[in-house]
């Protein structure tokens, strides 16, 4: 058995992408993500919101274009903070809204051991992804669907005046609940992946039994993620979208097992 002993190990990478040339080519994934010149391949594609109109609590939109002279003399579209909104979401032009792919990808982890005991921490990290919660679209008081209600419908617009980013909740009416940057969420995390604590018997121990090696350990798996993703799990991706362009897309996703796990490893 040996004294103490500690090794470090990190790596890091970085993804940068930039489609150059699809021969003027739009491809448009299954969902909202799409493959553009000039963009990273499956940037979110859809509505920018702009939260809720204070006077009768509809979602709102920017415009991201100019207006018509039908649109501004009927008082369609009106002016929030210097750009041009509408509560008619097909009025709004579809822009990119987000990226699903992450700037940096990485991770880092120590290894203790000391006269027979071992330890081994393991983090992982993601940085700079954006997550589009769809199921966020059924549950943030869509009127069209039965599925339970998030907790922000507690900060929803009920009367004249109140300042929120929640619409108005309207029976068979889906206020704010169509495809946008509504449900955009921030895919950053860092995760304590695993956690393993192990301890090898002596040698003279094992012998007197005709083995060679023998340790005990427990493991844990996923338990601790620091994120400001508002859903589940940021490491999510829906099985049904996922592909080349169709990627950070939750719908309902199941998030990743917390596990712990006893075991030993015998050698002969």
């Amino acid at each position: 058995m040996g004294e103490f002993n500690w090794s470090t190990t990190f790596n890091w990478s970085t993804n940068v992408n930039k489609l150059t040339d699809l021969d003027g080519q739009i491809i448009e994934g299954s969902w909202i993500n799409r493959a553009q010149e000039g963009y990273g391949i499956g940037v979110f594609f859809e509505r920018e919101y702009a939260g809720v109109n204070p006077d009768n609590g509809d979602a709102i939109y920017y415009l991201n274009r100019e207006a018509t002279s039908d649109e501004l003399n009927s008082g369609a579209v009106f002016d929030k903070n210097g750009r041009l909104v509408t509560a008619n979401y097909g009025a709004a032009e579809r822009v990119v809204i987000g990226d699903p792919n992450p700037d940096w990808i990485g991770g880092f982890g120590n290894n203790f051991s000391w006269r027979g005991f071992d330890l081994n921490v393991f983090f992982q990290f993601v940085y700079g992804n954006d997550v589009y919660m769809s199921s966020g679209r059924f549950t943030t008081a869509n009127g069209d669907w039965f599925d339970n209600q998030t907790k922000d419908q507690m900060k929803r617009w009920r009367q004249p005046g109140d300042i929120t980013d929640v619409p108005e909740a309207r029976f068979l009416l889906g206020n704010g609940a169509g495809n946008s940057s509504r449900y955009i969420s921030d895919g950053s995390y860092l995760r304590l992946k695993t956690l393993t604590f192990g301890y090898n018997l002596p040698g003279d121990m094992v012998s007197r039994v005709s083995m060679r090696s023998a340790r005990i350990f427990i493991q844990g798996t996923n338990l601790l993620t620091f994120t400001n993703y508002e859903g589940y799990d940021p490491e999510v991706n829906a099985d049904f979208t996922a592909s080349n362009i169709n990627q950070g897309i939750e719908f309902y996703s199941a998030p990743q097992p917390r596990t712990i796990t006893v075991g030993f490893t015998l050698g002969f």
